[in-house]
């Protein structure tokens, strides 16, 4: 029986992390990649990603929204993406920051939640007929075809995210840029919380990166520069803690965080300076 090989490096250097939430997680001994170790079935993603999904307190929050995608907003802008550049929104869920943008970009969407696509069709009509539903190995764009590929909180849910991006890269211009933000398991907060990190949720999260499994993804796997690597806190609101308060400790009611969320306090937003979220620019070669 073969061993089973990292999914970011192809090495056979695993060895077992922890498990979490009934799945057992693994580490890689060359890139430090951490993965889920058992693909989960279509039926429990299928259940993960139904519409309630999207409909919760995550993306309701308008205050947490706006400074989210003012900050994404200005790292397309470090990165150098012109005005009026071509922009695909990787995993775009309801279309939040392709609504946000569309005054400076010409965005395109994509994402396998058909409700998702069609929230986010109808935040931004103009940009309709460039949102899609599919998965992203199904893209049919011509090479070159995009200055930016943005994924904001996509990467740590693909099964394989090297293949995955694999297929993207060609997407972008000679001289683009890839922007992706995503949990860093390297953070300090993540170190110290272990499994009752906020973010540690097999199997909605597949893979977690630190600074170095990403650099080693973008630079070594997929021959891009990282230009750009740091990590910051979050704004959220305090319903949104409250859910991800009882993802962590179960034990918490549910009918409780309901109430929170309810609440006046529940839409209450706030910055969480836990500096366990990582973003990185990283480009392709001019030739």
């Amino acid at each position: 029986m073969s061993r089973p090989a990292c999914r970011l490096c192809s090495s056979e250097q695993l060895s077992f992390h922890f498990e979490v939430r009934g799945c057992a997680l693994d580490r890689c001994g060359d890139c430090g990649f951490v993965q889920v170790r058992d693909r989960p079935t279509t039926a429990e993603l299928q259940a993960l990603y139904g519409d309630r999904y999207f409909a919760g307190s995550k993306y309701d929050d308008e205050v947490a929204q706006r400074c989210e995608n003012e900050r994404r907003l200005a790292l397309l802008g470090r990165a150098g993406v012109r005005d009026g550049g071509r922009v695909l929104d990787a995993g775009c869920a309801t279309g939040d920051f392709i609504a946000f943008a569309h005054d400076r970009y010409d965005l395109w969407g994509l994402d396998v939640s058909p409700f998702a696509t069609q929230v986010a069709r109808e935040r931004s009509p103009r940009f309709a007929h460039q949102i899609f539903t599919g998965f992203i190995e199904d893209l049919t764009f011509e090479p070159g075809s995009f200055d930016a590929i943005v994924m904001w909180d996509v990467v740590e849910h693909l099964w394989d995210p090297r293949a995955v991006l694999r297929r993207l890269v060609p997407l972008l211009r000679p001289g683009g840029s890839l922007l992706l933000s995503t949990p860093d398991i390297g953070a300090a907060t993540a170190r110290v919380m272990r499994r009752r990190w906020a973010f540690m949720t097999p199997p909605e999260h597949l893979g977690f990166f630190s600074k170095v499994s990403l650099a080693f993804l973008l630079d070594q796997g997929l021959g891009l520069r990282t230009t750009s690597s740091e990590s910051k806190g979050k704004w959220a609101n305090v319903g949104f803690l409250a859910y991800k308060l009882r993802r962590v400790f179960p034990v918490v009611p549910k009918a409780l965080v309901e109430r929170v969320q309810r609440s006046a306090l529940g839409r209450a937003s706030m910055y969480v300076p836990t500096a366990d979220i990582r973003y990185v620019t990283a480009r392709k070669p001019e030739a």
